[in-house]
């Protein structure tokens, strides 16, 4: 097997694998209570009540109890 060919396997192998973790980790945000997201990763959930601030999309996080803003791509910060 050529070395070319092993090295582009090893690195489509890390690439699916670090893939399916995150996609695990959405799901996991998206369906789980705990706050490790919100505290570690910065992943908030979208508020039950929006409002605007006259600058930005504001809201608190039901999961956290933080105030948040959205931002131009439409992720809670």
């Amino acid at each position: 097997m050529d070395a070319e060919l092993a090295f582009a396997i090893v690195i489509g192998i890390i690439s699916l694998s670090a893939f399916v973790v995150l996609v695990v980790m959405e799901i996991l945000n998206i369906f789980s209570s705990n706050r490790w997201f919100c505290d570690k990763v910065g992943w908030h959930l979208t508020p039950d009540g929006i409002g605007f601030d006259g600058c930005s999309f504001t809201g608190i996080c039901p999961r956290c109890g933080e105030k948040v803003l959205q931002d131009s791509q439409g992720n809670w910060f």
